[in-house]
C-alpha cells in the first residue's frame, strides 16, 4: 500500500507501506514514525465484545509472580516521584493496585473486563466504565498509569488526553506498550509475538511514542526497554520459533536460554527490547 487506510495512529503520518497480513488483519507501517498499525480499523462492537468476554486476560493466568514483580516495581517509581494518589486504566487482575496500596498510596482502577471483579473482591475502587465514560474528568490524581494500554485502543492520543484531564498540575503518567524498534520485533516481524490483532492494533516505535506523548503534552522523564525475557522466556522462546518442542529440542534450548539471557540483559539496555515503560510528566 502507497498510503494507509487510515494515519497513523501515533504522528498522524499519512503514508504508510504493507508490513504484513496476521489473522486477516493487515498492518501498515508508518514512514514517517515507523510505527506499526492495523488498518482498516476492526468493527467497535467486536472489540467491546473482545474485551467483555469472561476468558479476556486469559493469557495472564500462570504470571502472577512476575506481574506482582512489576507491580511493586512499578509502584516504588512512582512514590520516588512523589506520587501519593493513582488512577489505574485497565487495572485487570490488579496487581498494580494491590502494590500501590502495599506502599500506602491511594489507588483507583477503571475497567469492564470480567477480571476486575478480583480487585473489587479485595476492597479496591475499581469503576466498571468504559475510560471515555469515567468522569467528568477532574484533576485529582497525582499519576494515571495505563500498562498495556495504549496498544489496543483505536485512538492513543484520544485516551493520553483523557488521562490528562484526570492529573494535578505536574502529575505523571505511567505507560508500558510493546514495541517496533525492538530487535524482537525486527527480527520476528509477523512472528513477533505482541502482534495479535484484533487485541493490539498499535505497536509503537519509539520516535512514534515521543511524537505521541509530546502531542498530549507529556514530557518523558524516565524511558527504559524491558523484554522479559528471562531464562524461561527465552527457552519457551526457542522452542515455539527455532527448534520445536521434543524432549532433545528442550534440552538444548535450556542450554540456548542460558547464554542468551545476558545478551537479553544488554539489548533492554541499549532500548531495544520487547517494549518500552515510560514516566512522562504533564506540562
Amino acid at each position: 500500500m502507497n498510503s494507509a487506510a487510515r494515519p497513523c495512529p501515533a504522528c498522524d503520518g499519512p503514508h504508510a507501506d504493507f508490513a504484513f497480513r496476521v489473522r486477516d488483519f493487515d498492518h501498515a507501517r508508518c514512514r514517517r514514525c515507523g510505527t506499526v498499525f492495523v488498518t482498516p480499523l476492526p468493527d467497535p462492537q467486536a472489540l467491546e465484545t473482545l474485551y467483555l468476554a469472561p476468558d479476556y486476560h486469559g493469557s495472564a493466568v500462570g504470571q502472577e509472580q512476575r506481574m506482582r514483580a512489576e507491580g511493586d516495581a512499578r509502584a516504588a517509581i512512582l512514590r520516588r516521584f512523589g506520587v501519593r494518589s493513582v488512577l489505574e486504566v485497565g487495572c485487570g487482575p490488579g496487581h498494580f493496585l494491590d502494590a500501590c496500596r502495599d506502599l500506602g498510596l491511594q489507588v483507583e482502577g477503571v475497567d469492564r473486563a470480567r477480571t476486575a471483579e478480583g480487585p473489587r473482591r479485595r476492597g479496591h475502587t475499581v469503576h466498571d466504565v468504559w475510560f471515555s465514560d469515567f468522569g467528568p474528568p477532574a484533576p485529582r490524581f497525582d499519576a494515571v498509569a495505563l500498562w498495556e494500554v495504549v496498544e489496543h485502543v483505536a485512538d492513543p492520543k484520544d485516551i493520553l488526553f483523557q488521562a490528562r484531564k484526570w492529573l494535578r498540575p505536574g502529575g505523571f503518567l505511567a505507560l508500558s506498550t510493546p514495541s517496533s524498534s525492538g530487535l524482537p520485533a525486527r527480527a520476528l516481524g509477523p512472528r513477533f509475538p505482541m502482534v495479535i490483532p484484533p487485541d493490539h492494533l498499535s505497536l509503537f516505535s519509539r520516535r512514534g511514542l515521543q511524537t505521541l506523548l509530546g502531542a498530549a503534552d507529556f514530557d518523558p522523564v524516565r524511558w527504559t526497554s524491558f523484554s522479559g525475557l528471562d531464562r524461561a522466556a527465552l527457552s519457551r522462546g526457542f522452542q515455539r520459533f527455532v527448534l520445536g518442542s521434543s524432549l532433545p529440542a528442550r534440552a538444548v534450548s535450556a542450554g540456548l536460554a542460558l547464554a542468551a539471557e545476558p545478551v537479553a540483559r544488554l539489548v533492554d539496555r541499549a532500548g531495544l527490547g520487547t517494549g518500552f515503560e515510560v514516566y512522562a510528566v504533564a506540562r
